[in-house]
C-alpha cells in the first residue's frame, strides 16, 4: 500500500529555530499556517489558533524533541499500514500529515480538499507502542471516511460511538498484546477507569440508548479525565462503543461495518443496546 506522508514539522522547526522581527504568533500564522491554508483549513477543529500565543513557546523550546518525535510518527504510521492492510483492502494511497498542532489533540482523520487525510500532532504523540496503536487507530477512522462515514453527522452519539468503537475494536483485533487501557487511553494504568466503565454498563447502555440521536452531549460521552465525577465516566463513550462494535462485528471481517450507512449502523446499535 502506498501512503504519501506530509512533514511539516521540518517547517514547524526551520520557524522555531530563526528568530525574526514580530511576535511567534503573526510569524506561525506567516510561516506554517498560511503557506499550508488547505491543511488548517481542515483542521479547525483540531487545532485553534486562540491557543496559539499561549502554546507556541514551550513548542518552540521543544523543537528538537518535536523532530524527533515527527521520525517515529512516521515508523508509526508505516507500521500501522502493514496491520492495516493485513485485514482491510485500500485502493487508494493513504494520505497522512505530520504536524505541530497546539495540545488539542493527539491525532485525527479529516478531508482536506475533499481526501480524507490522517493527522499525527507531533508534541501529543504516545510512547512506544502506543505510538504504533494511535496511527493504527486514525488509518481506520480514514477508511471509514471513504467507505460510508464522510457524511455523517457531526458529534451525533450514534455516529460517534459506532465509528470510535470500530476504531478501537479494530486495534483491539491487530494489536491484542496492548493493553484495554492502551487501545483506549494511549497509555498504560487505566484499569481503575475500565472496571467503573465495566461496572456501569447497565447505566451506559441505557443512557446510550435514550441519547443516541442528540447532537449536544460529545463532552459527556468522548471527553474528560479518567477519574472525572459524576454520572458517566469520562470519555466512556469510547469503552461502550468498542463493546457493541465487538458484539456487532465479532470476529467478521471489517469491511462489512465499514460499508453500513449512518442508517444501517444506527439500527445495529440500537439493537446491541437493547439486548
Amino acid at each position: 500500500m502506498r501512503m504519501m506522508v506530509r512533514d511539516l514539522v521540518t517547517s514547524f522547526e526551520e520557524f522555531a529555530a530563526h528568530e525574526s522581527p514580530g511576535d511567534l504568533e503573526t510569524r506561525w500564522h506567516r510561516q506554517i499556517v498560511q503557506p499550508n491554508s488547505e491543511i488548517f483549513t481542515a483542521v479547525q477543529s483540531w487545532i485553534d489558533p486562540a491557543e496559539a500565543e499561549t502554546r507556541l513557546p514551550e513548542l518552540v523550546d521543544r523543537r528538537t524533541e518535536l523532530t524527533t518525535r515527527s521520525k517515529r510518527a512516521r515508523v508509526a504510521l508505516q507500521r500501522a499500514a502493514i496491520l492495516l492492510t493485513s485485514v482491510v483492502a485500500t485502493e487508494r494511497p493513504i494520505n497522512a500529515v505530520v504536524l505541530v498542532g497546539l495540545g488539542g489533540a493527539n491525532g485525527w482523520a479529516a478531508p482536506v480538499d475533499g481526501e480524507p487525510t490522517l493527522f499525527l500532532a507531533a508534541e501529543l504523540l504516545p510512547d512506544p507502542p502506543f505510538d504504533v496503536l494511535l496511527a493504527l487507530h486514525e488509518m481506520i477512522h480514514l477508511v471509514h471516511l471513504r467507505r460510508t462515514a464522510q457524511d455523517w453527522p457531526h458529534e451525533r452519539l450514534d455516529a460517534d460511538l459506532f465509528r470510535e468503537g470500530l476504531a478501537v475494536h479494530a486495534t483491539a483485533r491487530l494489536m491484542p498484546e496492548v493493553s484495554p487501557s492502551g487501545h483506549l487511553w494511549f497509555r498504560p494504568g487505566e484499569d481503575a477507569w475500565i472496571d467503573r466503565c465495566h461496572d456501569m454498563q447497565a447505566t451506559l447502555r441505557a443512557q446510550a440508548l435514550q441519547d443516541l440521536e442528540r447532537t449536544d452531549i460529545w463532552h459527556e460521552w468522548f471527553s474528560g479525565t479518567a477519574d472525572r465525577a459524576g454520572e458517566l465516566p469520562g470519555r466512556c463513550g469510547y469503552w461502550l462503543g468498542w463493546k457493541l462494535l465487538d458484539d456487532l462485528v465479532g470476529e467478521g471481517p471489517l469491511d462489512i461495518a465499514m460499508h453500513w450507512s449512518m442508517a444501517e449502523a444506527s439500527a445495529h446499535l440500537r439493537q446491541a443496546l437493547t439486548r
